[in-house]
């Protein structure tokens, strides 16, 4: 349906207008009149109108001054110029300004919907071109969104495809969507009354650029929640900050962006603006109770400080990465500390924890890892020979330590004492201390200035290389990555 207008200072004329032809049945919808042309000129720079019917002499703003106006602030619509016999001069202006007729008073109904039709039309054609201009105006606005445009020319290329850009502030979204409710969408998008520019992206979402206050941004937003309900329940959708120039819509976009991981990742429900889920944010998360607690194997202490470190992470919408990181650190200190969980349970729950992509995934991984502890009795029942191994790890791991030097020491076989600490601890000698030292060297990282090289010497391991191998194969990151990311926010102690 096209979007119509009505201006007349005569009630009498307003009111016969609208009944004088069947709008409906020309796919034409009055969305509107108004009684002078500054009543008018606020209408259409608050609502989108395909076709004008305007009289040229009413009270405070002509309808000629009512147009010029208009396309002054690049308003663009069809316009039909009503008039008088002796007001031929304002119909002359009004066809210089582009109208598509004049009608004289009283208004004949055939001439009436004779010149209605061929703007319909031309509007339809209209319609076709901007189609057929779609894939251009697609790399507009993902030069826009990007900041990787010329906004002068933005504004020339803009106001081409027919729209046109004002002062109102901006604010984009990203919409996903499943494939079934694909025209539905478009087609909602498309009915708005409010100004947006949008473009279908590559991953079933698009991306739109709403122009408008955020009171219409609310009204948007419950027009769309509304309209997804009906469907398929709640899409996923990202909002970004609302922007008043042009330029900071990348910043508004990237925004969006951003809200529309963290609302996927934690499946966020609801359609409420971003700046109610503080996205992006890098809560800090204290390790020492958690850690103290598994030392002195205190499990409803470990399990207490593991929900609240969930229960903050989840809160403050922490980016993927970051979560998956901080699991990660829970899990690893959680298997070091538990000899009932063997290598193959590592190997399993880090693949998990790589490749999760939700916070729920992550949450089982670490769910799984408590069930599997709970029963573990507090203390340590090893043997004579493996007590004394974990005393000379404890000592001496930053010296140059192997199965082999510890058997000389304690005289027994090098075969007999490794099989005994496996069966103990579940894990090989070399395994043990490897953990060992990257523990001390986490701790060194966020405690300490010293570089790479001097860590992995202090922590036992004369090859830097073979250091940094090591660290990345246990914790998932390089020793750099673990400083920047963790310092200040990671205590462990030693056990």
């Amino acid at each position: 349906m096209y979007r119509m207008l009505l201006v007349d200072d005569e009630y009498m004329i307003l009111a016969g207008l609208q009944k004088l032809i069947p709008w409906q049945e020309l796919g034409i919808e009055i969305v509107g009149t108004a009684k002078n042309g500054q009543e008018a000129l606020d209408f259409v720079r608050n609502n989108v109108v395909d076709i004008v019917i305007s009289d040229v002499t009413m009270p405070l703003l002509s309808g000629i001054e009512f147009i010029r106006q208009a396309q002054s602030e690049d308003i663009y619509f069809h316009f039909l110029i009503l008039s008088g016999y002796q007001e031929f001069d304002y119909v002359k202006e009004g066809l210089r300004m582009g109208a598509d007729n004049y009608l004289i008073k009283p208004v004949d109904k055939v001439e009436l919907i004779e010149t209605l039709e061929k703007i319909i039309k031309e509007l339809n054609s209209e319609a076709e071109q901007l189609q057929t201009q779609s894939v251009l105006f697609d790399y507009l606005l993902q030069g826009w969104t990007h900041d990787d445009i010329d906004y002068i020319e933005l504004r020339k290329m803009i106001k081409r495809y027919g729209y046109r850009l004002t002062d109102r502030p901006y604010t984009a979204l990203i919409i996903a969507y499943p494939m079934e409710a694909e025209e539905a969408l478009i087609e909602f998008i498309a009915d708005q009354k409010q100004g947006m520019y949008y473009k279908q992206n590559d991953d079933q979402s698009y991306t739109v650029i709403f122009d408008g206050s955020k009171e219409e941004l609310k009204a948007f937003i419950k027009d769309y929640q509304q309209f997804s309900q009906s469907l398929l329940g709640d899409f996923l959708i990202g909002v970004g900050e609302t922007v008043n120039e042009i330029v900071e819509v990348a910043s508004s976009y990237e925004h969006a962006l951003h809200a529309l991981q963290i609302r996927n990742f934690y499946q966020i429900k609801g359609l409420e603006l971003t700046k109610q889920i503080e996205t992006g944010m890098i809560p800090q998360l204290s390790f020492t109770k958690f850690n103290q607690a598994l030392y002195i194997r205190d499990f409803d202490t470990i399990r207490e400080e593991v929900d609240m470190m969930l229960e903050k992470l989840r809160k403050h919408g922490a980016l993927p990465e970051y979560s998956r990181q901080m699991i990660f650190l829970i899990f690893m200190d959680l298997y070091r500390q538990f000899e009932n969980l063997d290598e193959s349970f590592y190997q399993v729950n880090f693949e998990k924890i790589a490749t999760a992509q939700s916070f729920e995934g992550l949450e089982s991984v670490i769910e799984e890892t408590l069930l599997e502890i709970k029963h573990v009795k507090k203390e340590r029942s090893y043997s004579q020979n493996t007590q004394h191994m974990l005393e000379i790890i404890t000592k001496r791991y930053s010296e140059d330590l192997s199965l082999k030097v510890v058997a000389d020491e304690l005289f027994l076989n090098v075969m007999y004492l490794g099989q005994i600490f496996k069966k103990e601890t579940q894990k090989s000698f070399s395994q043990y201390l490897n953990q060992y030292r990257i523990k001390k060297a986490q701790n060194l990282l966020v405690q300490s200035d010293g570089n790479i090289n001097e860590i992995a010497i202090a922590v036992g391991y004369t090859s830097a290389g073979y250091f940094y191998k090591n660290f990345k194969k246990i914790c998932g990151i390089s020793p750099k990555e673990f400083r920047e990311r963790f310092e200040n926010s990671y205590d462990p102690i030693d056990s």
